[in-house]
């Protein structure tokens, strides 16, 4: 008789910072049912992963079901596979973080489940080769990976049904090959179909390994699959299968196999993920080509066959250059770690580092660092829950060293080869790009843990192609369920009319001289006409002790231009004190209407609780999303009485301020839809400069707690 074994895996994972209700939602329509499922099926076996983010949610709320697993694992039902702790991409962080993230995840298995697991989990399946010496040193014996990752190395796909030995610097680890097959028939189609593949490729020996490891949250959380996998009884009837024909299909856990199979050999893995994320981490333009090649070969099965394991996207990294911010978060952690690997070499108090280091690990959780057809970086609240986690380390760690004063340094903060500025105290921290229009980037106020300009450019993407061509289905009014990989739906109507994309990143104090008519709709749709090359120029910075002087030479309208702003950080004080000098260079007359741009992001552009506000008039309390303009202002602020704080811009001269809010049309898997990343504030001023003539500027930025 022809057999066959078969490893069932599942990884759950909700990321830091997810709201509560999404937890108890995951956990009532997928971990919780499917255990109720299992239980009853005491012929088949699985390999269950949770990580960090989870655990630590169900030991406070729902103990219970860690004892369940608990008493799984004892019957030998279910092996527990391990993995970084909080599920951070191990090639986005240093090595001495990864190691620590899989050994903390080790301790809790060993307290909570009996025992260390042998075997983890990839975040997103991201590999590259040097982890085989880092999961290694973390105690770690075997991995699974797409078997897109096996293919694109040169792998054939006869040799997919086993696992192979891969290593570095002589450091060797098991690495099992996900099969997309399995992958893209469970839980989407009938089960027959499962059992059909899997006897297809059964052998006499018995030897062959089928691995199906993916999502929890495809049972029961995706759309439609509760109604699917569990109302209509989808995995019931699938375990019913696995038991009905036990005596050719053999469910296994990863350890069971390797104890009965060898090896298949050793083999080396190129940078890889699974196939759509290769192809999300390329540009726009470029993932339209590799599309457009994939969709040509699909009408041609023959040359499909031979040539589509040679067809791959990019890599993860491509995310840090496609995203800026998601690079900005990147290189904020890990200078947060280099700090915490520098205190811990200083001898600073281990109890101050140990709860920097947790903060560290919750902050490298992987969902905010990338975008694919979850919503990862786009949504604002998983962004803004790492930047709390990695701003409270600094602060755990400033009260480690003492408070030390302002200090600015040069540094390039964001690996592309040119100098950023950074002043920081122990209330701010400030990052200041030089080469972008001398703009402040980041503004983490450490008070509330908070990066007041976490905002997210509206820019281009492949799925915005649906929407502009009519593709799209509203969500309610059609369609059915199927893969999300597969969905074209919008969450509400006219979301084209939100394509919008920005010609530069929403920062602030980015510097714009424009024509006086300019509208409101002409500043948020970036079609107003630039008057200057200040926005975008490069400017020269000097660092002072408490803060930066930006100077610039450009042209206005032909005419040379100097522009020296300085902004200072008063260590005593919630505030920035920032300066303009423009000077005309030029022999000719300069009018213009200056403005500086300053962005920020309270989470909402339509919560009642945020808004706009003035001491000079009353506006009307508009939400942070609403555009609009107001003149002769000294004083405009939003607010946010949900996390009690007041940003107000207070300017020496009455300034014209327009508003606009920054929101992107982002796919999830629920579908498109429109997300709030921040709002604008634009106060301009007419300015006259007849030749040598030199006018200033003076406003504060100001940070107050309610």
């Amino acid at each position: 008789m022809k057999q066959i074994n078969l490893i069932l895996g599942c990884h759950a994972h909700q990321p830091v910072g997810n709201f509560e209700f999404v937890f108890k939602e995951a956990y009532e329509k997928s971990y919780r049912p499917f255990i109720e499922v299992l239980e009853r099926y005491p012929a088949v076996k699985t390999t269950l992963h949770y990580t960090g983010p989870l655990l630590d949610w169900m030991l406070a709320e729902r103990p219970e079901f860690i004892s369940r697993l608990r008493a799984l694992v004892e019957e030998n039902r279910i092996e527990i596979m391990g993995g970084a702790y909080y599920e951070p991409l191990l090639c986005a962080i240093p090595h001495r973080d990864a190691v620590a993230q899989i050994r903390r995840m080790g301790d809790f298995c060993e307290t909570h489940f009996g025992s260390r697991p042998k075997g983890m989990w990839l975040a997103e399946r991201v590999w590259e080769p040097q982890m085989a010496r880092t999961l290694k040193e973390a105690g770690v014996h075997y991995t699974a990976l797409d078997d897109t990752h096996f293919l694109c190395s040169g792998l054939p796909p006869e040799s997919m049904f086993g696992y192979f030995t891969t290593e570095d610097e002589g450091s060797s680890i098991s690495v099992f090959p996900i099969l997309e097959k399995l992958r893209y028939l469970i839980p989407f189609h009938q089960v027959h179909e499962s059992i059909d593949f899997l006897r297809e490729n059964a052998t006499e020996d018995g030897l062959r390994c089928a691995v199906i490891h993916d999502d929890s949250e495809k049972f029961g959380v995706w759309p439609g699959t509760y109604h699917s996998v569990y109302e209509e009884g989808w995995l019931e009837s699938f375990f019913a299968a696995l038991t009905e024909h036990r005596e050719w299909l053999h469910c296994v856990t990863y350890s069971e196999y390797m104890a009965k199979a060898q090896s298949q050999g050793l083999t080396y893995i190129t940078c890889a993920s699974y196939k759509e994320m290769m192809g999300w981490a390329l540009p726009a333009a470029m993932q339209r080509r590799l599309d457009s090649v994939r969709q040509e070969l699909s009408h041609d099965p023959e040359r499909e066959q031979r040539f589509s394991q040679f067809i791959r996207g990019g890599y993860w990294r491509n995310f840090l250059a496609k995203y800026p911010e998601s690079n900005n978060i990147q290189k904020r952690m890990l200078r947060v770690s280099r700090r915490l690997e520098r205190l811990g070499g200083a001898g600073a108090p281990e109890a101050a580092l140990s709860e920097a280091r947790k903060l560290l690990h919750q902050g490298q959780c992987n969902c905010a660092y990338w975008h694919g057809v979850f919503g990862g970086l786009y949504l604002n609240h998983l962004r803004t829950a790492i930047y709390e986690k990695l701003i409270a380390a600094d602060v755990a760690m400033d009260q480690a060293e003492g408070d030390s004063g302002t200090a600015g340094f040069l540094e390039d903060f964001d690996g592309d080869g040119k100098p950023e500025v950074v002043i920081e105290n122990g209330r701010f921290a400030l990052f200041f790009s030089p080469h972008d229009g001398g703009t402040l980037f980041e503004l983490d106020y450490k008070p509330k843990c908070f990066n007041i300009l976490n905002t997210l450019t509206r820019r281009e993407e492949v799925y915005h192609d649906a929407l502009r061509e009519g593709r799209v289905v509203v969500e309610g009014e059609g369609g059915g369920a199927g893969s999300i990989h597969d969905m074209a739906i919008a969450k509400e109507h006219g979301l084209e009319k939100l394509l919008v994309y920005d010609p530069y990143r929403r920062v602030a104090l980015r510097d714009h001289f424009l024509d006086g008519a300019v509208t409101v709709e002409d500043l948020w749709a970036g079609t107003h006409a630039e008057h200057g090359d200040f926005a975008t120029g490069a400017y020269e910075a000097d660092v002072e002790a408490d803060g930066v002087t930006f100077e610039r030479i450009g042209v206005v309208d032909g005419t040379p231009v100097r522009i020296r702003k300085r902004v200072r950080l008063d260590a005593g004080a919630s505030a920035l004190e920032i300066q303009y000098h423009i000077q005309n260079e030029g022999d000719v007359t300069v009018e213009s209407l200056f403005g500086m741009e300053f962005a920020a992001n309270f989470l909402s552009g339509s919560a009642d609780d945020r808004y706009y506000h003035s001491e000079d008039a009353d506006l009307g309390r508009p939400a942070l999303g609403v555009r609009g303009v107001d003149e002769g202002l000294r004083h405009v602020a939003m607010r946010d009485e949900w996390m009690r704080m007041d940003l107000a811009l207070r300017f020496a001269v009455p300034a014209r301020v327009y508003r606009f809010a920054i929101e992107t049309v982002s796919q999830s898997e629920a579908g498109q839809e429109r997300v709030y990343q921040g709002s604008v504030m634009v106060p301009c001023w007419p300015v006259r400069l007849e030749p040598g003539a030199r006018e200033t500027i003076e406003l504060t930025v100001e940070i107050t707690e309610l």
